[in-house]
C-alpha cells in the first residue's frame, strides 16, 4: 500500500511541478512581451494561462484594460489554470509595485492563481489556496518602466499574506 501511495505522490506531484514550471515560463514570456506596451499605453493588459483543446499549456490573447484595472472574458476553448496581468506604467498616485487586494480577491473568486508584472519589473505569483502573494523575481527581472523609481512607494516585501497586503495598501 505504501508503494502505491509513493508512486501516486511521485507521479502527480511531478506532473504538478512540471505544469507549474511551464505555467511560470509562459507567464514570464507573455508579461515580458506586454510590459513595454503596458508602459507606452499607460494601461493594464490581462489574460489567462491554460490548456487548449490539444492539451497544450498556452497564454490567451491579452486584453487591454484601463490605468488601474483589467477584465478579460473567459476563453471558451481554454481550461484555465491562472490569470496574468501587467500593472501599467509607474504612477506615483497608485501603489502598483505589489498585487492589489482586488487582484487576489478576483483570482480567489474564480479558483485560480495569478501572475502580476509591475512597472519596476517585478513578477509576483498569487497563490489563492493560502492567499499569499510572493515575488518570483524582484526589480528588473522583467522590463522596467522608464519613470520607475526604486523605493518611490516605500519598501516592498518578498511576500504578503492577504491581510498584510491590506495593511500595506492602507498605509
Amino acid at each position: 500500500m505504501r508503494i502505491r501511495a509513493l508512486i501516486f505522490t511521485l507521479v502527480f506531484t511531478g506532473h504538478a511541478a512540471a505544469q507549474d514550471a511551464d505555467e511560470l515560463r509562459i507567464a514570464r514570456e507573455i508579461l515580458t512581451e506586454l510590459q513595454p506596451l503596458s508602459f507606452e499605453k499607460k494601461r493594464e493588459y490581462c489574460g489567462y494561462i491554460g490548456y487548449n483543446e490539444e492539451g497544450v499549456l498556452i497564454a490567451s490573447r491579452p486584453v487591454s484594460g484601463t490605468l488601474d484595472g483589467c477584465s478579460a472574458p473567459f476563453p471558451r476553448n481554454l481550461a484555465i489554470t491562472a490569470s496574468y496581468h501587467t500593472h501599467g506604467d509607474f504612477d506615483h498616485g497608485y501603489f502598483n509595485e505589489v498585487p492589489s487586494d482586488i487582484d487576489m480577491e478576483g483570482d480567489k473568486q474564480f479558483y485560480m492563481n495569478g501572475y502580476v508584472a509591475t512597472p519596476g519589473g517585478r513578477l509576483w505569483y498569487i497563490d489563492t489556496q493560502i492567499m499569499v502573494a510572493r515575488q518570483i523575481c524582484g526589480i528588473s527581472c522583467l522590463p522596467v518602466a522608464a519613470g520607475f523609481r526604486k523605493g518611490g512607494m516605500g519598501d516592498v516585501a518578498e511576500s504578503y499574506s492577504y491581510d498584510a497586503l491590506l495593511d500595506k495598501l492602507r498605509d
